[in-house]
């Protein structure tokens, strides 16, 4: 008699979020990453001895991912987790890398701007995966890119002064 066996995992309940932090091209230790699930705290992840972490997020809802460290900005995106349907495993997962500003980079300059999410993620029917919003994120890119140049400009007229 011969049995036969189809391994069958159930569905697949979470979406798999993989991240560095930088602050240009250096990785930034001691990292916080809090996940928010409509604003309020989900999880928190303590990222120490490297700048990376992996986590698992649920489906079908409004993230906010907010990654923080000592002596840095916060940055934010927020991820709508919503799928259509049933996915394979390599479809529920989102990898990225984030930069961010130190605050000593920033000084002396108005960064209330840096409380709106520098990212809009969501899942892409014809991409077939996690995609952010490109040109939300170009847009905010300029943004965060001026205010850096402000940045800049400030440090310099200052050191003139002295």
């Amino acid at each position: 008699m011969l049995l036969k066996m189809n391994a069958f995992a159930g569905p697949l309940d979470s979406l798999e979020l993989k991240g560095m932090v930088f602050n240009n091209s250096e990785r930034v230790k001691d990292a916080v990453v809090n996940i928010y699930d409509h604003n309020k705290l989900f999880k928190r992840i303590d990222v120490r001895a490297s700048n990376q972490f992996v986590t698992n997020l649920p489906l079908n809802t409004i993230l906010t991912i907010e990654i923080t460290a000592p002596g840095f900005h916060a940055k934010r995106f927020v991820m709508d987790t919503t799928v259509p349907g049933r996915l394979k495993e390599s479809q529920l997962k989102y990898d990225f890398d984030i930069d961010i500003f130190s605050e000593e980079e920033l000084a002396n300059i108005n960064t209330s701007f840096l409380d709106f999410p520098v990212g809009l993620v969501s899942y892409n029917r014809r991409k077939k995966g996690f995609h952010r919003n490109k040109k939300y994120t170009k847009r905010m890119k300029k943004a965060y890119l001026k205010l850096w140049a402000e940045s800049q400009a400030a440090a310099r007229q200052g050191q003139g002064l002295k």
